[in-house]
């Protein structure tokens, strides 16, 4: 719904002048931290005032049941990891992704931030419970689901939640591993070394408008849902990662794959021709974040990377202390 017309709508139900119904929204915004657009807002102010304005569509679902697609979701959850924001380069000029991951009772997923929507990233931190408000669901293309706030949608901090404790559900779903003990469909954070990297095919054309691959046709890239576009490039790459357990191939899409290589965009294409003779990240051990999935051309499992970090000793040193100290 229109920001003016949910506005109009307060006024005529409550008898506010619109410069009041302003005042409240920005106190509103002011209060959430600014964590909510100036629509998301109103509709707050709405539901305080007993006036339900949105849209009969709004669902409640729990982590477990999403699947792309899913329109106006609203969904109540535990902030299990917050990610720093990131910098890419496109062709309009940078931009920014920033990935907090969200759990239940019954599951992790990804909400994927972009470009002013960042900035709830520094202000959001682990083990608030938030709720989305005019949200949405897309395939996260590593065989999964990931949130994305719409337009007129936001995301607001819970005082009171009957959610699980960020420990318990950090233990269930976010605890470290070893690639033997690896299963289909988990989320994980494991520590390996990055043993080989494959050489081909690490780059390919997107739209600059919704970052799907695009098709090229007598040297025309078209998109299936803008048309004719001039595209925007990106990054993947795949190697094999080792923990002395056991290997397992991963796969490190985009703004990962940059993470890995410690690059931004522009240098990774200036050097695309020799890229992985540019880097030394090989024999490199990295703290990995991601999920395992079916990779169906080679009927095998394979580890889909959302973040990458290199290892910090005195962190692991510490957890190892701590691990063995809970033993005693």
């Amino acid at each position: 719904m229109d920001f003016e017309i949910v506005t109009q709508k307060i006024t005529e139900k409550t008898g506010l002048t619109k410069e009041e119904v302003m005042k409240k929204i920005l106190e509103k915004q002011k209060e959430l931290s600014n964590l909510v657009s100036r629509e998301g807002a109103a509709y707050i102010i709405a539901k305080e005032m007993g006036l339900d304005l949105l849209p009969k569509t709004k669902r409640r679902l729990e982590i477990k049941n999403l699947m792309p697609k899913i329109r106006n979701l609203n969904l109540s959850a535990r902030v299990i990891k917050v990610f720093e924001p990131t910098e890419f380069v496109r062709k309009e000029g940078k931009g920014k992704v920033a990935n907090i991951i969200l759990g239940d009772n019954t599951g992790t997923v990804r909400l994927s931030l972009w470009d002013d929507q960042t900035e709830i990233a520094t202000k959001i931190k682990a083990g608030m419970a938030v709720e989305t408000f005019g949200a949405y669901t897309k395939d996260d293309g590593l065989g999964g689901v990931e949130i994305r706030i719409g337009k007129t949608g936001g995301l607001r901090i819970l005082e009171e939640s009957d959610l699980p404790a960020l420990e318990s559900m950090e233990e269930r779903r976010i605890a470290r591993a070893s690639i033997r003990d690896l299963k289909e469909g988990n989320f994980y954070e494991i520590r390996a070394a990055l043993v080989q990297l494959f050489d081909t095919n690490l780059f390919y054309e997107i739209c600059p408008h919704c970052g799907k691959k695009v098709d090229k046709e007598k040297e025309i890239f078209k998109c299936k849902t803008h048309g004719d576009v001039e595209p925007s490039y990106t990054i993947v790459l795949s190697g094999i990662i080792d923990d002395g357990t056991g290997n397992i191939r991963a796969v490190f899409f985009r703004n990962v794959a940059l993470q890995l290589l410690r690059m931004n965009l522009e240098d990774a294409l200036e050097k695309r021709d020799a890229l992985l003779d540019n880097t030394d990240v090989l024999g490199k051990e990295f703290v990995m974040t991601g999920r395992v999935r079916k990779n169906k051309l080679f009927n095998r499992i394979e580890f889909a990377a959302n973040n990458v970090r290199e290892v910090d000793f005195v962190e692991e040193a510490n957890k190892l202390l701590n691990s063995l100290v809970s033993n005693v």
